[in-house]
């Protein structure tokens, strides 16, 4: 399959306008979603191996530590790590909406505190960009 290069600044735009279609979805989609990450992960671990050879060569031409260069290396058992990881991300409750805390003045006004989705942290908005 071919990959298509994108900038960064161009991955990061992409990445907040699909967070914002992400952070309105049902809990239900948002965990089809996640399974299917799973297993495209899975399905196409020949793919994410050999990109990840050319990466560590990459890391060894640019004398990356050893440390950094172990955590950089992928095998099928951490591919199917982290694929599970992310089943076990589906499997969490979905925090979004949920209430933390909360009280009512004496004029009861009522406040509450509620979980929401953070969105992207953005390496454009350091550049002044949103």
């Amino acid at each position: 399959m071919a990959v298509a290069t994108q900038s960064v600044t161009d991955l990061c735009l992409a990445a907040k306008a699909a967070a914002r279609e992400l952070a309105l979805l049902e809990t239900g989609t948002k965990d089809r979603a996640l399974l299917a990450v799973a297993d495209a992960l899975e399905a196409r671990a020949g793919e994410i191996l050999e990109a990840n050879a050319r990466d560590l060569e990459a890391g060894r031409e640019a004398a990356l530590s050893a440390a950094l260069m172990d955590r950089l290396a992928l095998d099928e058992r951490r591919v199917a790590a982290i694929a599970q990881g992310v089943r076990d991300i589906a499997a969490l409750p979905d925090p979004v909406g949920e209430v933390i805390d909360g009280s009512t003045f004496p004029n009861g006004l009522q406040m509450r505190k509620v979980r929401v989705p953070l969105g992207v942290v953005r390496w454009c908005t350091r550049r002044g960009r949103t």
